[in-house]
């Protein structure tokens, strides 16, 4: 081989090497630092046995992402047309019930998931003896009575046993889940206190269930009075003749509510509509603890006193609700509000590290020495690896040096 040729070889692969070095210090760093992990979904699967449908079924089960940290008990929601309404219902309820946005309590979601929808979710008429449809009575061993006597004598009695639930349910249904759910509350009128009705699909011979509207609404009972009726853009006939019953015949403790969604077809509206409706349900839920405004102990048990009267069981207030208003009432220069939360929360809670830990820094700051080192040491005592609660005892004892 010539010099020349040799020469250039090594120019060749002198230029490919630098090449090579050059593409590889101008690739990104890889970063040590740790990834951020996702959101917790605690979600799972069940498959039933069930003998009222005679056919294997399957729910879809959303906990609150702190259900195997905490003893809280929860309210459920009920969603039918799980398939396409699971996803966004469950995220939903963990937005509003967030601790920065404090619209609703956080809550169970059962998905029920479909077999056969159009079998389930529409009512099945008695015939006459002259095979005429008697749209007065509806048989409840097919159809939309067997499918009720399915959620309610299996689906409802499973999730009770096996979870820590409240005693309010809500149902919510879109289309013919909407039809469905209607048809549930003139049947079973106090199986479900709350429902949230998306464009129900209303029609021929179910025109008679805008009549049966008494049916439920007879009862006089407190708790059995929340009802969000919602449609898209499309026809309104059926569902004005609706709310056309519900103003001349609704009692007063009949909290309802109407929605029409102008931007929003029969399939898009769901999706709006379920926020909405969990939001009017919980209307009087917020109480906004983030603002100057003074908060003490009792006026949080008034609001929770005032929520038990409206939903006809005991709500109390979580421990992250009370210690978050505790903090934001510290912030505010509110030193007694913010004890006395602190105080409330330790009592309801004697074997949280974190309500003593809360508790301690509010007296410290209070200048109260001797309660916060009590209350630190307490803190450290239930949880050995509270390394702020270390530091921050240290200080204290330091100062007293």
């Amino acid at each position: 081989m010539s010099k020349s040729a040799k020469l250039s070889g090594y120019l060749y692969y002198f230029n490919l090497s630098f090449l090579v070095l050059s593409v590889f210090i101008s690739l990104p760093k890889v970063v040590s630092a740790q990834i951020d992990s996702l959101p917790v979904h605690n979600e799972k699967a069940i498959l039933l046995r069930s003998k009222v449908m005679a056919e294997d079924r399957t729910l879809w089960i959303h906990l609150p992402a702190n259900y195997s940290t905490t003893l809280n008990s929860y309210p459920v929601l009920y969603v039918l047309d799980a398939n396409n309404q699971f996803n966004h219902a469950s995220e939903a309820v963990s937005f509003l019930a967030g601790y920065d946005r404090n619209r609703m309590p956080d809550m169970i979601v059962v998905g029920i998931v479909n077999v056969d929808r159009g079998r389930d979710l529409t009512p099945v008429y008695v015939k006459k003896a002259n095979g005429t449809i008697d749209s007065a009575k509806t048989v409840t061993n097919a159809g939309a009575g067997r499918f009720l006597n399915y959620l309610a004598e299996e689906v409802i009695p499973y999730i009770e046993t096996h979870y820590r639930v409240q005693p309010y349910r809500i149902l919510a249904g879109h289309s013919l889940g909407g039809l469905f759910a209607l048809y549930a509350k003139e049947q079973m009128p106090n199986l479900f206190p709350a429902m949230i009705l998306t464009s129900p699909a209303i029609n021929g011979v179910n025109d008679k269930m805008l009549t049966n509207l008494q049916s439920f609404i007879k009862p006089a009972h407190p708790y059995n009075g929340k009802l969000f009726v919602s449609i898209g853009n499309e026809n309104t006939q059926k569902v004005d003749s609706l709310t056309a019953g519900l103003k001349q015949f609704a009692p007063t403790w009949l909290n309802w509510a109407y929605k029409k969604y102008e931007d929003e077809n029969h399939f898009s509206a769901p999706y709006k509509s379920l926020f909405d409706g969990l939001k009017f349900i919980y209307k009087d839920w917020f109480i906004d603890y983030y603002g100057n405004t003074s908060i003490s102990n009792h006026d949080i048990l008034k609001h929770f006193e005032k929520l038990s009267d409206e939903f006809g069981y005991k709500i109390t207030p979580t421990e992250e609700f009370v210690n978050n208003c505790g903090y934001n009432q510290l912030r505010s220069g509110h030193l007694e509000n913010a004890i006395g939360l602190f105080v409330e929360n330790v009592k309801q809670h004697p074997n949280s590290f974190n309500a003593y830990d809360s508790l301690g820094e509010a007296y410290m700051k209070s200048g109260n020495t001797s309660l916060a080192i009590f209350n630190y040491k307490k803190s450290i005592e239930l949880n050995p690896q509270n390394e702020d609660g270390k530091e921050m005892l240290k200080k204290l004892m330091d100062s007293k040096k």
